[in-house]
């Protein structure tokens, strides 16, 4: 589950510093120091295959789990190392923080046998191979935790996914909230929240070697912070549920007890995760309980939150429409559209989108519904013509059964053809129009107007032929006697 707020924009007049550094920060270390970390791994795994690690290492590792009583552990390893899948049971060896205290020690390979130098040696090379990596040197490890380690897990990312969601909450949330802290006071607060986050998981993965990475926990701090900040002011939540999301609105602090729930729900079931909740949660444990102490204690160096800004809602609905889109769900994606092209019948964007994902059943009547709805478009949008007249050459090609023309819409669709270089496609609408209402009262004016868009064009053929008709059909019109006037 992911719930984050959708406030209001940020006052670049007064742009958001800290936020941004760290964003830019994070950055630079993911595409900049970390770029070599996946060689420097490689490099030191292609040393461990090549030596006699393996031989001595990871057959008394499958038998010291036999011998701590995990049994099935042993004979998944043993598996393993048959199947010459070292890279896994290496991996498994080295998480193992009890064994690896106990290799390091020399109580797995004793100094008195027969090859221990050797194997201390190569022991020794592995090892500062390993470590050559920034998430080896600087991510947290609960079962040999270092102060490095809970400063440096902060600016670290195990992929690029994992950097972009974490620096696009991070902007979302973090830019307001150092508006009401100041720069300083943010900052601190920042890194604060990535220790708590870090002093969480020591209590909770204490046995784990693994080094974890990332900015979640200092995030998820600063979440926190907004929740707290905000207490019972409404705002607007963003939220994502397995396949389904929405918006809502609701009191900010509410927020708090759901969002720890979830990561405490998300630990206890969700066990084949490599999201790390308990950082998480003390992260966001962290973040509120300063937030209470400076309410507390030094509420003076705090602004309130700006009020939020009425938003418009018809991007986020936009973009709900495309998430809809990219899950397959048109019918559902349709029904929003088709609401939004209600409300905004202008909207040169809303009802081009509609007409855009319409098309896809053009026997349907939402094709047809969509099509009417663009060929009514006003001129006050200078695309709108271009769009109009796209729109009309597709619909004829694409229409099921046939095209769906009304009096009203030919006549609005000859008028703005006609006058704006598309006289070629009126003048077909008005041959339409005389069969479908030959006594249309408009009929004349509509045939002078397109007369004078082919004398625009300096088609002059068409412009005489088209007044030739005018004349023939409605001899006694007072279009025909401007017509007149304009052969003589």
């Amino acid at each position: 589950m992911l719930i984050i707020p959708v406030s209001r924009q940020p006052d670049w007049r007064k742009p958001p510093i800290v936020t941004l550094l760290l964003i830019l920060l994070n950055c630079l270390i993911y595409f900049g120091l970390q770029s070599n970390d996946e060689q420097q791994t490689e490099k030191a795994f292609r040393y461990y295959a090549e030596s006699t690690l393996p031989a001595i290492e990871l057959p008394r590792y499958i038998k010291y789990v036999e011998g701590e009583g995990r049994a099935d552990l042993a004979a998944k390893a043993s598996a393993e190392l048959e199947a010459d899948n070292w890279p896994s049971l290496l991996m498994a060896m080295q998480d193992d923080a009890a064994f690896m205290k106990r290799l390091r020690g020399d109580r797995v390979v004793l100094p008195d046998e027969k090859g221990y130098s050797d194997w201390r040696q190569q022991r020794g090379k592995f090892d500062q191979l390993n470590r050559a990596s920034l998430v080896e040197r600087f991510g947290f490890r609960p079962a040999a935790p270092t102060a490095a380690g809970m400063i440096g897990h902060m600016f670290l990312h195990g992929s690029f996914d994992h950097l972009l969601g974490n620096m696009a909450i991070l902007f979302i949330v973090g830019y307001m909230v150092e508006e009401a802290l100041g720069k300083r006071r943010y900052l601190a607060f920042y890194l604060l929240s990535g220790i708590g986050a870090c002093l969480f998981d020591l209590v909770f993965n204490a046995s784990r070697m693994a080094p974890g990475i990332g900015a979640s926990g200092a995030i998820s701090g600063v979440m926190a912070m907004f929740v707290v900040l905000y207490g019972m002011r409404k705002i607007r939540f963003f939220y994502w549920i397995l396949i389904y999301f929405d918006f809502f609105r609701a009191p900010a602090i509410l927020i708090l007890p759901l969002w720890i729930a979830n990561e405490l729900y998300q630990y206890k079931f969700n066990h084949g995760s490599q999201v790390n909740y308990m950082a998480h949660l003390g992260g966001f444990v962290t973040g509120a309980a300063l937030i209470a102490a400076q309410r507390a204690f030094g509420r003076r160096h705090m602004k309130a939150p700006v009020q939020e800004v009425p938003v418009d809602p018809l991007p986020g609905q936009l973009a709900k429409v495309d998430m809809l889109l990219g899950a397959l769900r048109i019918d559902e994606a349709l029904q929003v559209l088709r609401r939004l092209a209600a409300k905004h019948a202008r909207n040169l964007l809303v009802i081009a989108r509609y007409y855009k994902v319409a098309r896809n059943a053009p026997a349907s009547e939402e094709y047809h519904h969509a099509a009417a709805l663009i060929f009514a478009l006003h001129d006050e949008h200078p695309a709108s013509t271009e769009l109009i007249h796209e729109t009309y050459i597709e619909y004829l090609k694409l229409a099921k059964p046939t095209v769906r023309f009304s009096v009203t819409q030919l006549i609005t669709l000859i008028r703005r053809l006609a006058r704006n270089g598309y006289a070629a496609d009126a003048e077909k609408l008005t041959q339409v129009l005389g069969r479908r209402a030959p006594q249309e009262q408009q009929l004349p004016d509509l045939l002078l107007l397109v007369a004078e868009g082919f004398r625009s064009a300096n088609n002059q053929a068409m412009c005489a032929a088209t007044l030739k008709r005018l004349l023939a059909e409605f001899p006694g019109s007072e279009a025909a006697r401007n017509a007149a006037l304009i052969n003589r």
